[in-house]
């Protein structure tokens, strides 16, 4: 048991050095070399792991994405609120976004990751599942929506789930690259107003 568990920290260490190495230089001048030096091992243990860049690449996102499941994990998301639903998917929301320095640092990398996506398989189908599971989860919380009488009748929870997701992942950019009016603030003032036209509040009877 020990001894796996050496193993899976070792490949921590080498899978948030990667992190680190990617948002300083790019993932296009990042080598497994950078990624030993980040790490403060040797280049022969990293391949001793990851056998090609591009393996670790991989490792890499997955790393990424299970980062961003334990936050979802944390707001509720294996299952709603006693809150609305519209608190639990703001709160969801709001996890998937750049608003702190750990999260802007991730989601810098996410951005030099996706163009990956485009030209390897495996790269593309990580990317593919991973939307699917959000889109599936965010479809769940909708459907619990329209039973409580927040979502109306006629909307279709997996189409508006997955407009909120591909909505989020708008946000995530300008926030990292445009900058200027998308704030912190901003972008979650942006996200709330969103939500107001999707899950508005019951009037009082």
């Amino acid at each position: 048991m020990a001894r796996t568990a050496d193993h899976e920290q070792r490949r921590r260490q080498v899978a948030e050095a990667l992190l680190r190495a990617v948002g300083e230089r790019g993932l296009a001048r990042t080598t497994l070399a950078d990624v030993a030096d980040q790490a403060g091992v040797s280049i022969g243990l990293v391949q001793s792991y990851f056998r090609t860049k591009s393996q670790l690449l991989r490792f890499g996102v997955e790393y990424l994405y299970k980062q961003g499941e334990n936050r979802l994990r944390a707001v509720g998301g294996d299952g709603l609120p006693v809150a609305s639903v519209r608190d639990w998917v703001f709160r969801a929301a709001e996890t998937l976004l750049p608003l702190d320095g750990e999260r802007r640092a991730e989601l810098t990398v996410w951005l030099e990751f996706l163009p990956t996506t485009m030209s390897d398989p495996e790269m593309s189908r990580l990317h593919r599942d991973t939307t699917g599971a959000l889109v599936d989860m965010f479809t769940q919380a909708l459907e619990e929506a329209r039973r409580g009488g927040e979502l109306t009748p006629d909307a279709d929870a997996r189409t508006e789930a997955a407009d909120l997701v591909a909505f989020v992942d708008g946000l995530t950019l300008h926030r990292l690259v445009t900058g200027g009016v998308y704030s912190d603030d901003a972008v979650r003032a942006a996200l709330d107003t969103y939500l107001d036209r999707l899950l508005p509040v019951p009037e009082s009877p």
